[in-house]
């Protein structure tokens, strides 16, 4: 596939130098600089951001990621390789713009017809993965959740529990999976018949039968894979670190944990709220305070106690949307609130409201991009009934986050309401990266221009 995908890019880069599509391109230099430059662009682009289209539960979102970030790379990388040459002109930024683009419309083409392929070729039962399951369960029918999508290219040839056990089905047509005998079956099942993957969801009684188990695995070159056997945290992505000389499975995978990554979210935060600060708010700042004064009276500013990182309380600040009332810190807006006055609707539904709190992220207190804050009586209310509501406060709260530009902003008006905006929080504290946090930013930015019907 990486063949197939270096191809496909060469060819479009042949094509946009030796046809001369794009004029704003502008070639002017050795042909040999330009495609060896090129080339050593992709290659290492490549190599920081993997093709994921072959990855059995690979979704085209995830392949679109990768290709638009494999695309930014290069031309980043490439532009800088140009500028180290005296014999070739470097493309303006328009022009690498342009051929970034180029580069992402074709490579996104072509790996979704790949994928395509695929999956053509594991639902005609090529390149199928023969799978078994020992035990049963809520997490173990999860797991033949996904291998009943025939794209997968999984082949269940049944599962092993003891008599009474609960049922395992396919997922769609209800059919029962195949019982294949007791859990103490499975050996003889792996010496005679040929198993690619094995899923444990109930380990076998005793050290010395599992022992048994994972040498007959090893043996048979069959790869073993352990099923949580409990449906807490079924979003989680857990992750197997070193502890010592021994390795532990943490419940949670942050990305955040990792020094690099911390430092490198707080540069970009400290950067892109230095510039907000000093650039646009003046201005914004100066129309907010003459509209506000002349249409509601009272402070410009408006703070609140809210729970941030490690639960830890911090003053939040925000433009002033509502009348002056004593439940500002109890209860949170609704649609037709009464005490939010017409200049402050604007505001709210714009999110001019929040760019105060680019103020919190150069103190510290929060990040660009993180789960919510919310006011210390939410928080005590809900921690008391979401058991893992805590859990997004792993993380620096954020001005925008994963939840809200997906759905989740605005009035909460149940607990499953919490509950989903609590999940989405968690699945970002687990798959945090910097180019995820752009995109967020960016998906806020048009949601900002567009306005939010949630955004009360």
């Amino acid at each position: 596939m990486s063949v197939i995908d270096w191809l496909t890019f060469n060819i479009v880069f042949l094509l946009s130098y030796f046809l001369d599509w794009f004029p704003l391109l502008d070639w002017n230099g050795h042909f040999a600089t330009y495609i060896v430059a090129a080339n050593v662009a992709y290659a290492i682009a490549l190599q920081l951001v993997t093709i994921s289209l072959h990855h059995r539960q690979a979704q085209p979102a995830k392949v679109l990621s990768n290709t638009s970030r494999t695309s930014i790379m290069f031309i980043v990388l490439y532009t800088s390789f140009l500028g180290v040459f005296t014999n070739v002109g470097v493309p303006g930024f328009w022009a690498s713009l342009l051929l970034a683009a180029v580069v992402f419309i074709a490579t996104t083409v072509e790996r979704l017809l790949l994928r395509h392929y695929i999956i053509n070729r594991r639902m005609s039962g090529r390149d199928t993965v023969k799978a078994v399951i020992l035990g049963t369960g809520e997490m173990a029918q999860r797991a033949v959740n996904v291998m009943s999508d025939n794209w997968n290219g999984y082949n269940l040839l049944g599962y092993f529990a003891s008599q009474g056990d609960m049922e395992l089905v396919t997922v769609g047509t209800g059919e029962a999976v195949r019982r294949l005998g007791e859990e103490g079956d499975i050996f003889e099942f792996l010496e005679k018949n040929s198993v690619d993957e094995l899923y444990i969801s109930k380990v076998p009684v005793g050290n010395a039968d599992f022992k048994a188990l994972m040498q007959l695995c090893d043996k048979k070159m069959i790869r073993a894979y352990y099923v949580p056997s409990t449906v807490y945290g079924e979003f989680r992505k857990a992750k197997v670190k070193e502890f010592g000389d021994i390795y532990v499975l943490s419940q949670y995978n942050e990305p955040l944990m990792d020094m690099r990554n911390r430092i490198n979210k707080r540069m970009f935060d400290v950067v892109v709220s230095l510039l907000f600060l000093c650039t646009l708010f003046p201005f914004i700042l100066a129309v907010v305070y003459i509209v506000s004064k002349i249409t509601m009276p009272g402070p410009l500013f408006f703070k609140q106690k809210r729970t941030g990182y490690d639960g830890r309380d911090f003053w939040c600040y925000k433009f002033r949307s509502m009348k002056v009332n004593k439940d500002s810190d109890t209860v949170q807006a609704v649609k037709d609130d009464p005490r939010v006055t017409k200049w402050g609707a604007l505001m709210r539904h714009t999110n001019i409201d929040e760019l105060p709190q680019f103020i919190n992220v150069l103190k510290g207190d929060m990040s660009l991009v993180g789960p919510r804050p919310h006011m210390l009586a939410h928080t005590d209310y809900y921690s008391e009934l979401i058991s893992d509501y805590m859990i997004r406060h792993y993380v620096k709260p954020g001005i925008t986050g994963w939840a809200q530009t997906h759905g989740e902003r605005g009035e909460t008006k149940t607990v499953d309401d919490m509950r989903r905006r609590v999940e989405k929080d968690i699945w970002y504290i687990e798959h945090w990266s910097f180019w995820l946090d752009i995109q967020i930013m960016f998906k806020t930015v048009a949601d900002a221009i567009h306005g939010d019907d949630k955004a009360y």
